[in-house]
């Protein structure tokens, strides 16, 4: 992803509009950072160019700025992220509290099919492991799934008897293209002239605590896919892809217990202009154990697996997804807002590059 410059008069705005007697205008700006450390060793064979750009960065010091600001029923809300590598307005937000429960939300968003990255988004210091799971990865991290869209976005909750709850979340917007490097999602701070197609999202949680954290629920996502500049020799005649996702997610917190898992079933459909469609389907998923210790230690695990996705014509696009992945990590909450992580996987990637990775990283609530 090309480098570019951060919306930092908006940032600013967001930090200090508190004009004289509004006392009903509320705002917030949180700032987490992390710094890390990279090693490999292992691979089978040699690593391509694009591999190293996305994997092999052996440092990466990021900052990620949220900021919101309410008056009334209006909202705005965005996240910048910058990094030694890039800066990017991951997400930029003006809405409308329609009810106490529910927010109509314009512009661009983390798309409503992700549980974790709902609940992680950017920050490092949010989630216990350093990586993210392969099937949640950002586009420019060669990430499988759209997840930015930019168009609308309906979050509720609701409330049930006996204290139970459902959190739902409806978004619609223009989905990323296909790129030869992976996804390139809409930037609205750099409008390109290209054919967006259009991307539909929708989440349902049910939470038998509605106050609690575990939960579980149903994923779904349709996404039209369009190429930026037209499709490579080996897929020639396809004009776009069909993208079809469902999914089941799961999140079960219980002192000093946390687990969370998903599963997504993808179903590709290759719509050829000379032949007809081709279709293809993979499975992809994760299941992230951790468990909390005295003194701020937390020890995790994570497996993530595919299933057929060697025989997708659609991931031959994405060699270097990481089709499983062993990790185990320790995290330590050193400081009330501060935290160390030590983190070791075995990865095996779609062009059967297997490696061992090594990561360390400090990841903290800035304030």
């Amino acid at each position: 992803m090309k480098l570019r410059n951060p919306c930092i008069a908006v940032l600013l705005l967001a930090a200090g509009a508190t004009p004289a007697g509004a006392s009903d205008l509320e705002y917030d700006l949180l700032v987490f950072g992390s710094a890390e450390l990279y090693e490999s060793s292992g691979f089978d064979a040699p690593v391509s160019a694009d591999f190293r750009r996305v994997f092999v960065s052996d440092q990466l010091v990021a900052a990620d700025v949220l900021f919101s600001l309410q008056k009334n029923r209006f909202r705005l809300f965005g996240e910048q992220l910058v990094t030694n590598h890039e800066s990017d307005l991951e997400r930029f937000q003006i809405g409308w509290e329609a009810t106490e429960d529910t927010v109509i939300w314009l512009g661009r968003f983390h798309q409503a099919s992700s549980v974790w990255n709902h609940e992680h988004h950017h920050g490092q210091f949010l989630q216990t492991s350093i990586t993210r799971p392969a099937s949640e990865e950002w586009e420019d991290q060669n990430g499988i799934l759209p997840q930015h869209f930019t168009g609308l976005l309906v979050e509720s909750n609701w409330h049930l008897a006996g204290n139970r709850g459902l959190r739902t979340a409806i978004g619609g917007g223009m989905a990323p293209l296909l790129t030869t490097v992976g996804l390139e999602p809409f930037d609205v701070t750099h409008p390109d002239t290209h054919e967006h197609q259009l991307g539909f999202q929708a989440r349902i949680g049910f939470l038998p605590d509605e106050l609690g954290e575990s939960g579980f629920g149903l994923l779904f996502a349709h996404n039209e896919l369009n190429w930026e500049e037209g499709p490579p020799p080996a897929l020639a005649g396809v004009t776009h892809f069909d993208q079809t996702v469902i999914g089941l997610f799961g999140n079960y917190v219980h002192d000093p217990w946390r687990v969370s898992s998903a599963l997504y079933y993808v179903d590709m459909e290759a719509v050829n202009a000379l032949t007809p469609s081709h279709y293809s389907a993979f499975g992809t998923g994760y299941l992230q154990v951790e468990r909390s210790f005295p003194h701020g230690l937390v020890v995790f695990g994570r497996r993530e697996d595919s299933v057929n996705a060697h025989d997708s014509s659609y991931l031959t696009l994405f060699p270097n997804f990481v089709a499983t992945r062993t990790l185990l990590g320790l995290r330590w909450d050193y400081h009330r807002r501060q935290a160390l992580t030590l983190q070791v996987a075995n990865s095996k990637s779609l062009s059967d590059d297997s490696y061992v990775e090594y990561r360390l990283q400090w990841s903290g609530a800035l304030f």
